[in-house]
């Protein structure tokens, strides 16, 4: 069976290498899909739904809750309307859970003296939803992984792809885990409105929620920083639950046991790069070394619209590449090349979509500190260089 490309499930893998090595002190040297366990449950709830009152409905419920009458006659007597009518609006009142009783004692419920109260018609609905719970501990999932760019796969679609390694479930689903969840004050923050009552777990299935881990060095420790497609990209609700969880730990460990150098060996062949190009940044990371000709700023270096073997875009110069699981940072020792790599990464940042001057700054503050140019590139430093490019004044929002 065939693969499915990483950024078909998730998003490029690169993607998350350049957020993390972005944070200070942040160096990636090995990063890791992994598809992580969750409990997904069928749930079955009620909610009360607010509408304006009809007329008649409002009046009669009035009469009960503020007038004192509490027999059908006198109802209809106080209002000027037949017993019938009368019937027929106790019917559809009785019906939505707004009293109980007999013709001759009738009493409205607490939804019914709510909704006269709050001049709301409350009517109980039944609802179908689905929360995701955690196969580690069997906790919730946080609202921001129920957002438009979080992909969860469902057990068949998590096993049938071949890119996200199946981490197992470390714990079954725990019947009570709704219940927790439905009397904490903060349920909203886990996707459970206050709004959704009487609760009942229907059915509970396997998912898989697909992930990059990178492995990263902050110059005191190794640590693993986790990415899911939640909004702010790094997901610290799963990252403190891997980093807790020796199983996933033992995972990325034992897919690390060969030698980097042996891991790069191929790729670099492919591309006609000698070995010695490469050269430990620390004692942790690697860089692959390369003259100023191996990169371009222009789309192709060949007559056929291709890129020549072993050269890269200048865009790329201070990227982090991963051939599988270890992580190679792609270098230059010309330090002018780093400059112009800094000023095309950052005019294609600037000009991609309107950005404004603090965006702008600080982008380049990033790009500075990974490409170390000999002095800090400033906006009217890029200001010029968009000039000379061809793409006029730098249109940015202040």
């Amino acid at each position: 069976m065939s693969s499915a490309p990483a950024d078909t499930i998730l998003y490029a893998q690169t993607r998350a290498l350049e957020h993390a090595a972005g944070l200070p002190g942040i160096r990636p040297l090995r990063i890791h899909a992994l598809a992580f366990p969750l409990h997904a449950a069928e749930l079955s709830a009620t909610v009360e739904e607010r509408d304006p009152f009809d007329l008649l409905d409002r009046y009669v419920g009035l009469a009960i809750a503020e007038g004192g009458f509490t027999r059908r006659a006198d109802i209809a007597v106080f209002l000027g309307l037949t017993e019938h009518t009368v019937d027929r609006v106790l019917r559809f009142l009785g019906g939505i859970g707004h009293l109980y009783g007999t013709a001759d004692a009738l009493f409205l419920t607490e939804r019914g003296l709510r909704s006269v109260r709050d001049d709301r018609r409350y009517t109980e609905k039944q609802e179908r939803l689905r929360l995701y719970f955690d196969g580690v501990g069997c906790g919730p999932l946080r609202t921001a992984h129920y957002a438009h760019g979080v992909r969860i796969l469902d057990r068949d679609t998590g096993h049938a792809q071949r890119t996200f390694r199946l981490l197992p479930e470390a714990c079954g689903f725990r019947p009570g885990a709704v219940q927790e969840l439905a009397r904490r004050h903060d349920r909203g923050e886990y996707d459970l409105p206050d709004e959704l009552l009487n609760l009942e777990v229907l059915e509970v299935g396997r998912a898989f929620l697909p992930c990059y881990a990178v492995r990263a060095h902050d110059g005191h420790r190794l640590r693993t920083l986790v990415y899911s497609g939640v909004a702010d990209l790094r997901d610290d609700h799963l990252e403190e639950i891997l980093n807790s969880w020796p199983t996933a730990t033992h995972v990325m460990e034992s897919a690390d046991s060969e030698h980097p150098r042996d891991h790069f060996a191929e790729w670099m062949r492919e591309r006609g790069i000698a070995p010695q190009s490469l050269s430990w940044v620390d004692h942790h990371s690697f860089r692959l070394v390369l003259p100023p000709s191996r990169y371009t700023d222009r789309y192709s270096d060949r007559e056929d619209g291709t890129r020549g073997k072993g050269t890269f875009s200048l865009a790329m110069l201070g990227a982090y590449v991963a051939p599988r699981s270890h992580v190679l940072q792609l270098w230059c020792d010309d330090v002018p090349t780093r400059t112009r790599a800094v000023l095309t990464r950052a005019l294609a940042y600037a000009t991609a979509t309107r950005r404004t001057v603090p965006e702008v700054t600080a982008f380049l503050g990033r790009v500075c500190r990974q490409l170390e140019p000999e002095a800090d590139v400033t906006i009217d430093d890029l200001r010029r260089h968009a000039r000379r490019a061809g793409y006029g004044a730098l249109d940015l929002e202040e």
